[in-house]
């Protein structure tokens, strides 16, 4: 019988970890932790508990996600179709230097075309937002700092 019960609870704790750990990277509307994501999101700020949100300034956050999210949707599947040019640019048998820095370019342009709709959507979430609960959220700085770089040993 103990032994039983030893073994339920081993792949009790098991199961529960694993399912914890999958769960960590999708945070951000379901986009996992790598590749572009759909970018900055509000949904974030409507699960922290110290902004306190009121349920008009949620639904408004929400409609402000919605239509952003449609704005950069396009964008995003042009980056990745420019990327995917690249890609295939690159890996024929005589590149052609001229057009890979042409797609790089028109790359670069997307980027900065995602990120102006993303300041917009910060800006006006933060319009949304009392002084109070601006004060709660986080900058767009990384949620890690490391302070020097992984390796073995001294340098």
């Amino acid at each position: 019988m103990k032994k039983a019960i030893a073994i339920f609870s081993l792949l009790f704790l098991l199961t529960q970890g694993t399912a914890m750990a999958a769960r960590a990277g999708r945070d951000r509307m379901d986009q996992g932790m790598m590749g572009y994501g759909k970018g900055y999101d509000c949904s974030s700020l409507m699960a922290n508990a110290k902004l306190k949100l009121t349920v008009e300034q949620a639904a408004r956050i929400r409609a402000l996600d919605e239509k952003y999210t449609q704005e950069i949707e396009p964008i995003r599947e042009q980056l990745y179709g420019k990327g995917q040019e690249l890609k295939a640019e690159w890996l024929q048998a005589e590149p052609d230097r001229g057009r890979i820095e042409a797609l790089q370019g028109e790359a670069v342009q997307l980027q900065e075309r995602m990120r102006e709709k993303l300041a917009a959507d910060r800006a006006d979430v933060l319009k949304i937002l009392t002084p109070e609960q601006r004060a709660h959220v986080p900058d767009d700085g990384p949620a890690r700092v490391f302070y020097k770089p992984a390796g073995f040993g001294r340098r």
